[in-house]
């Protein structure tokens, strides 16, 4: 498949922008490896990772990844974060099943572990919400998980989201997580 400069360019942009987010607590973040960005804008570009010899390897390469910013993120780390919900996107955009399954059992914990953290995230690259906000939504009935819990979630965290995030996002955010897909 071959993609144009141009959208390489803005691929590579639009990752050093969500990587290098602007909020203080992001400024004592780790720097993501620079294998790990070059993998990243690989995937993103529909490219098998040139660091594994096969597709299969690529694939395991994507679980260690997944993995590896998952972790991090976990600690605390904000740069992971931002890096772990971009690998997010590219599995909502990719339609990547084995890896939007690991979000719907990952990031509602992640979530209800430091909210504030991951909503920080979201403000500073909010064009990450929409596959974030459709990922938090796939947690509930997916799996041994209730359908029943989204509700509670939503009266729980509706104004929290809603002031942590521009009128706009929060919206559609809200609404993602009210109405799956």
């Amino acid at each position: 498949m071959r993609v144009s400069p141009l959208k390489n360019a803005t691929i590579a942009i639009a990752v050093c922008m969500t990587v290098s987010a602007p909020s203080a607590q992001a400024q004592d973040a780790v720097p993501i490896d620079a294998g790990d960005a070059l993998e990243l804008v690989e995937m993103l570009i529909g490219q098998d990772p040139s660091r594994y010899a096969t597709p299969l390897a690529a694939m395991h390469g994507r679980a260690e990844l997944y993995t590896k910013y998952r972790d991090l993120a976990q600690q605390g780390d904000p740069m992971a974060q931002r890096v772990w919900l971009l690998l997010g996107d590219y599995a909502v955009q990719s339609v990547d099943a084995s890896l939007m399954q690991s979000y719907a059992a990952d990031l509602l914990p992640a979530y209800a572990q430091d909210p504030k953290a991951l909503l920080a995230a979201l403000k500073d690259a909010p064009w990450l919400a929409p596959s974030t906000c459709r990922l938090l939504s796939a947690h509930f009935g997916s799996e041994d998980r209730p359908e029943e819990g989204r509700i509670g979630f939503l009266e729980s965290e509706r104004d929290r989201i809603a002031g942590a995030l521009p009128a706009r996002i929060a919206q559609a955010c809200l609404q993602a997580i009210e109405n799956p897909e």
